[in-house]
């Protein structure tokens, strides 16, 4: 087919046609107008004769989609064909499809935007993957929030080549206006100058990266909970009307995915509230004392509020004042700044009356807190009042160096530490009156049982008092005309006389019962020491020599420490204590054995202590206790007054005395006297 018969011919009536066509002949064309030649940009040798099938993806023009792409040897161009058949022809009308294909590219991908917004977890993600998606779309593009009157530019991106915006606010424009009531607005821009978008808008009519299109300004309302809560203002020359059912349903997703990073927001900040709660609640539970809970409660504040400085102010016992507890990210050295504060006209003050968390400016401040805060570098602070029911205990201070706004969830969250810091406080502080006042109930009682048995035992010695009276003067009286009538019988017996050996057996009776009237008055008298600094070992020595004297199968053994001090006593009657101590040992070892004399300085407190340790047979615990009773006694003779006075001495010294008895025998009395010497003015009379 030559090219005189394809271009003229019947055919020649289509080249002044304005649109592309071809004619096909046995497929091949047979004809192409310059309106075809010039959309594919080719010449007509190019194309005359050639099987339509090979410059349209290999397939026959009845087998072709109503879109597909024709293939030149200058390149692909995406064309729509329509075809019509007359007089054995076949004519394709030929469309360009680029605008198309391009413009539904730019829909697949605005969808695709939308779809993974969803995934996003928080708002600014939400927001800020939008921005730079319509960015990546070359789409200038403004978000506005609503504010009164007023509209501010929250974010913006105009494109190159075009000034950016700077007006930070602007009044409200038809556009945007239409676009908050209905949902969405659409406006074509043909002049360029932003005339229907008002003076400070202007700019988002001005001229687009592509060019040589008609600009058109689409505003889409964003909802948040089924509200509105921003507009989305597009300007291009690819946004059409018949295109709004996509962008349409762009804010949609976008507002979708912004509830739902509302939602995941609200659910992981209240799961973070709680966990703090719960491992401040385990600290608390914890706490052995209030300072236990300081550090890991305050760091755990700080971190759920994200501030670097903490303070803790508690309230002082006693004083109209806070003192600082605890503090962190307060530069070395400035902590004195804190350590006490008046209470009354303080900010303190003021959040722990009002009973909730607030901000304060630290203009608000007086110094030397202000000051500090300024140097710092803090424009505010977070105060939580520390309370339990109507007690305040004190107050939590977080500083910020940028402005800071409470959200509900963080005031509740605040209030409910700032609870458990209070309750912790105030718990132990309640727990350690009760201390006190059980320690001065037990004090008191046992200074009610003291005296209880003080009043019994004087009861006892004045009876014992009043019998002893009674049997020194019964029993002295006989005993002095025994003695006379015995010393009598000796002058007449002869020497060899068997009577003598019964006045000696009634003279031994007598002077025996002599003894027992002595203890019987001894035990009766109030002791009255007159103490003086004595050195124990020589009362020691002489007492011990003194019990042991006569005794062949007994062995002493001497442990006297060096360092053992002189002791304020009554040498008399301390000796006397001694003698006691050493004839009781003497007495438990009848075959003898070995006594073991141990004196040595004690330092808790300040005195000594003596122990009598002998080889007996020991003393069963259940009667050591028993032993110290008047009239007590585990021997066969004896008025069991001996230990009971010992007790008696030892205690109107200031001293005590006890025993320990292994199973394995022996017995130690252990005796402790004081080195400073009781008032005798001021102390009740001993037991």
């Amino acid at each position: 087919m030559t090219r005189e018969t394809a271009r003229g011919g019947p055919y020649q009536h289509l080249d002044g046609l304005p649109f592309a066509l071809a004619v096909l002949r046995d497929s091949r064309i047979v004809h192409a107008n310059p309106a075809l030649l010039t959309l594919l940009g080719v010449g007509p040798a190019e194309v005359l004769g050639t099987p339509l099938a090979h410059l349209l993806e290999g397939r026959e023009p009845q087998a072709l989609p109503q879109e597909t792409v024709w293939r030149t040897p200058r390149g692909t161009l995406p064309v729509e064909l329509t075809l019509s058949e007359s007089g054995g022809d076949l004519y394709v009308l030929v469309r360009d499809a680029s605008g198309r294909v391009c413009q539904r590219q730019l829909l697949q991908r605005l969808a695709a935007l939308g779809a993974s917004l969803i995934r996003l977890h928080s708002e600014d993600e939400v927001l800020r993957h939008a921005f730079q998606g319509l960015a990546e779309l070359r789409i200038p593009h403004g978000y506005l929030v609503p504010e009164g009157e007023r509209v501010r530019l929250a974010h913006v991106d105009v494109g190159e080549g075009t000034p950016p915006l700077v007006t930070p606010s602007g009044d409200w424009c038809d556009l945007l206006r239409d676009a908050w009531r209905e949902g969405l607005a659409y406006q074509e821009l043909p002049s360029g100058d932003g005339g229907v978008l008002g003076p400070d808008w202007a700019a988002l009519a001005g001229p687009t990266t592509r060019g040589g299109g008609v600009p058109r300004a689409l505003c889409l309302r964003i909802e948040t909970d089924g509200a509105p809560r921003a507009l989305l203002a597009l300007r291009s020359e690819r946004v059409g009307e018949d295109d709004l059912a996509p962008w349409r349903m762009f804010a949609a997703q976008v507002s979708a995915a912004l509830d739902a990073a509302r939602t995941i927001g609200t659910l992981w900040r209240r799961n973070t509230a709680l966990s703090s709660l719960n491992r401040l609640a385990a600290a608390a539970a914890t706490a052995l004392k209030p300072q236990d809970l300081f550090e890991p409660g305050g760091r755990e504040v700080a971190s759920l509020m994200g501030s670097r400085t903490v303070i803790l102010l508690l309230r002082a016992e006693g004083a109209d004042a806070l003192e600082l507890a605890w503090y962190q990210g307060v530069s070395p050295g400035a902590e004195h700044r804190f350590q006490r504060i008046a209470h009354a006209g303080s900010m303190s003050a003021r959040v722990m009356e009002e009973g909730v968390p607030r901000v304060v400016d630290v203009a608000e401040f007086a110094d030397p807190v202000r000051s500090f805060l300024r140097e710092s570098g803090q424009v505010c602070v977070v105060l939580v009042p520390l309370q339990v029911r109507s007690h305040m205990v004190g107050t939590i201070a977080l500083a910020f160096d940028a402005p800071r706004v409470l959200t509900d969830l963080e005031r509740e969250t605040l209030q409910a530490m700032g609870a458990h810091f209070a309750a912790t406080i105030e718990t132990h502080r309640l727990l350690r009156e009760l201390r006190e006042r059980a320690e001065e109930l037990t004090r008191l009682h046992s200074e009610l049982a003291d005296t209880q048995r003080q009043l019994v035992e004087r009861e006892r010695l004045a009876a014992l008092g009043e019998l002893s009276a009674v049997v020194a003067h019964e029993v002295r009286n006989p005993l002095g005309a025994i003695f006379n009538a015995l010393a009598t019988l000796r002058r007449f017996q002869e020497p060899a006389s068997p009577a003598l050996t019964l006045v000696g057996i009634l003279s031994e009776e007598a002077h025996r019962l002599n003894r027992l009237v002595d203890d019987l008055l001894d035990f009766a008298r109030p002791p009255s020491p007159q103490p003086q600094p004595v050195p124990l070992p020589p009362l020691l020595e002489e007492a011990v020599n003194t019990a042991t004297v006569g005794q062949p199968g007994l062995r002493v053994e001497w442990a006297l420490e060096p360092d053992v001090p002189p002791l304020p006593v009554d040498a008399r009657m301390m000796r006397q204590v001694f003698l006691n101590l050493a004839l009781n040992a003497v007495q438990a070892m009848p075959q003898g054995g070995t006594l073991r004399i141990h004196a040595r300085r004690c330092q808790g407190p300040p005195g000594a202590t003596v122990e009598f340790t002998d080889t007996g047979p020991g003393v069963p615990p259940s009667l050591h206790e028993r032993l110290f009773e008047p009239f007590f006694t585990t021997k066969a003779t004896g008025t069991g007054l001996g230990l009971a006075i010992v007790r008696r001495t030892l205690r109107a010294h200031g001293g005590n005395i006890s025993i320990e008895s292994p199973p394995a025998g022996g017995a130690t009395f252990r005796v402790q006297l004081p080195l400073e010497a009781p008032s005798m003015l001021s102390r009740p009379p001993p037991r």
